[in-house]
């Protein structure tokens, strides 16, 4: 006798619904995916956040990477933790510690790497819609880009003023002392006087909070360089593009991930959409082959080129006119003051010592505007023109460069 069938064995069996397969902003997660994207016209309002890693190649170091970065070298500066050197409290107290490092990081030391010079490419591209930067270097304001396309997000070394009555004090006032290992006093309370970078307790720039407010809604493409996007406020930036706006992380180590809304990569946290692209490496590298990829590189290596080079020729014209004065002063003296022979002969091998820099210099000087006159850049025509008279008996130096510059092929 066979058994009857339990009620209900012979309904169809349901199966699981397919999931809905989520929209994917780029291609892939790679650079290549935002080269395309990019050649596609879908980005004309680019964002840039940058941090201190987009300045190491320059020679500065980054704060946070674990025996070459800036916290780990401040032991000699006795601090109760790293980032006190930055803490406004703190700094209150015991200031010296920040003049020392001031003068290690003060702008002028150190030229703007060929990172710094896809800001000034985007620029010219239509695309920036804005940079925004975490370090006080003023690197990327000596690219010649646009400071309104420029948030200095923790302020910068280009002013300064008192902490106690906010008196703004002249830049080469603050500059001196720091470097003369001296701290720097308000003439009207005598409260310290501090370059407006924002240190930890510390507000950040109005500026920044009001233009973040408009320019990330309209973000259709962000670029991140060289940042841990450790810092709150600005690492939670990343989060407040459109839910559609494809990202772009490139840097030497992850980061972003662990916040609501931050860089999904390995696509764990299930967003709405796929976006997130990223590039493992240094800056320099990591531009210059988004830049290639998009057809750029020439271009971007023209604008580095061009803007070392005017760079170094007026650090030799500037040399160039001390030495002169130097010369001019030395020969006056000897005309005033009459002096034994050995001191005459110490003073002519000295005086020969300077004409033989001079001429250094002048020979360098030299080399200097012949590359200049046939540098790679990208406008049509330059006209630079660089004038140091040094006043003295029968001494004078003038130096006028005309050049018409033209974009040459680096194949």
């Amino acid at each position: 006798m066979s058994s009857s069938p339990a009620p209900g064995n012979n309904r169809p069996v349901r199966g699981k619904a397919e999931p809905v397969p989520r929209p994917s902003i780029l291609k892939d997660d790679t650079l290549e995916a935002v080269a395309e994207f990019i050649a596609e016209g879908k980005a004309k309002n680019i964002i840039v956040m940058s941090g201190a890693g987009i300045s190491t190649a320059a020679g500065i170091p980054d704060f946070r990477s674990p025996g070459t970065g800036l916290y780990d070298a401040l032991g000699k500066y006795n601090l109760p933790y790293p980032e006190a050197v930055f803490d406004i409290s703190f700094f209150k107290d015991t200031p010296s510690p920040f003049y020392r490092l001031a003068k290690e990081l003060f702008p002028g030391n150190f030229r703007p790497t060929l990172t710094h010079y896809f800001l000034p490419l985007l620029a010219k591209k239509k695309l920036l819609l804005r940079s925004y930067t975490q370090n006080i270097d003023m690197l990327e304001r000596l690219t010649g880009i646009d400071e309104e396309l420029l948030v200095e997000a923790h302020g910068s070394f280009a002013t300064s003023k008192c902490i106690k009555c906010s008196l703004r004090s002249e830049s080469d006032y603050v500059k001196r002392h720091i470097m003369n290992d001296q701290i720097p006093y308000c003439s009207k309370c005598g409260g310290l006087v501090k370059p407006e970078i924002t240190f930890f307790g510390e507000d950040l720039p109005i500026r920044f909070g009001k233009l973040a407010q408009v320019d990330f809604k309209k973000c259709d493409l962000l670029i991140v360089l060289g940042t841990s996007l450790q810092v709150e406020p600005f690492n939670r930036l990343i989060t407040r593009v459109p839910a559609k706006c494809p990202r772009l992380l490139i840097n030497r180590d992850r980061a972003g991930e662990g916040m609501r809304m931050g860089f999904d990569f390995d696509d764990k946290w299930k967003h709405p959409v796929k976006r997130d692209a990223l590039f493992l490496g240094n800056c320099d590298e990591g531009v210059r082959k988004l830049a290639q990829l998009c057809g750029w590189e020439d271009e971007l290596q023209a604008l580095y080129d061009e803007g070392h080079i005017q760079m170094k020729l007026a650090e030799e014209m500037e040399a160039l006119a001390l030495s002169e004065n130097d010369k001019t002063k030395s020969t006056d003296n000897s005309k005033e003051t009459t002096k034994k022979p050995e001191e005459a002969k110490e003073e002519t091998k000295k005086e020969e010592a300077k004409e033989t820099q001079v001429d250094m210099i002048k020979d360098e000087l030299e080399e200097i505007i012949e590359k200049f006159e046939t540098s790679t850049v990208i406008s049509t025509t330059t006209t630079t023109t660089e004038e140091e008279a040094v006043k003295g008996e029968g001494s004078e130096v003038t130096k006028t460069i005309e050049t018409d510059v033209i974009l040459l092929s680096k194949a």
